[in-house]
């Protein structure tokens, strides 16, 4: 199973839990996700809400997303496609953390708040959507996108396996699409030694 597929499991189960409550309306998988990038670096779903009295069970479901991904975001808003924060990734809210005295994060519990976050409104919705289940006749993340004049995605590169030589041993090595993409994320060039050379590098 790649790592799109596992995350897209994720966001599913956590769909199937939510839609069963009284609160949730729609529910999307937003980004790198959503776009098919076969090496997302996180999952985002964004989730409508009649209101927050259900926030904890919701944020229980969210937690449980964690089991196949650490690295989850669930983003909030209400009927009007308002902002209304995202859900925390502590069993205890409010906690101990620094995070925890931005104003307004943690009221009410697992909401969180984060500083100096400006929500751009046309930057989300540049992003692929895929709506996983919705209680509208139509999507209202759909009907936003079309309302914003927003007609293509942003597109996510896909990035292949390539086989290189090692400058060292001279025997091939993989240079994943997913190692790809965290090089160029960091501004490195492509690695000229295979994994085993690189860590006899490191030994000396």
């Amino acid at each position: 199973m790649g790592k799109n597929e596992v995350l897209r499991t994720a966001a599913t189960e956590f769909a199937e839990k939510v839609q069963k409550l009284s609160t949730p309306l729609e529910v999307a998988i937003v980004g790198s996700v959503a776009g098919n990038d076969p090496y997302p670096n996180d999952l985002d779903l964004a989730l409508i809400l009649c209101n927050l009295d259900e926030i904890s069970t919701i944020a229980t479901y969210a937690r449980q997303m964690s089991k196949w991904f650490h690295a989850w975001e669930v983003l909030l808003f209400d009927e009007i496609l308002s902002p209304q924060g995202r859900i925390c990734h502590r069993k205890e809210c409010p906690g101990q953390s620094i995070n925890c005295v931005v104003p307004g994060c943690g009221k009410p519990p697992y909401v969180k708040q984060i500083l100096g976050f400006e929500y751009e409104e046309k930057t989300l919705f540049s992003s692929p959507i895929d709506v996983l289940w919705t209680s509208f006749p139509t999507s209202r993340f759909i009907s936003r996108k079309k309302e914003l004049g927003i007609v293509e995605s942003r597109k996510y590169p896909v990035m292949r396996d390539i086989t290189m030589e090692c400058m060292l041993c001279g025997k091939p090595f993989v240079f994943t699409g997913g190692e790809q993409k965290w090089y160029q994320k960091k501004g490195f060039n492509q690695p000229k030694r295979c994994p085993k050379c690189r860590e006899e590098e490191y030994k000396k």
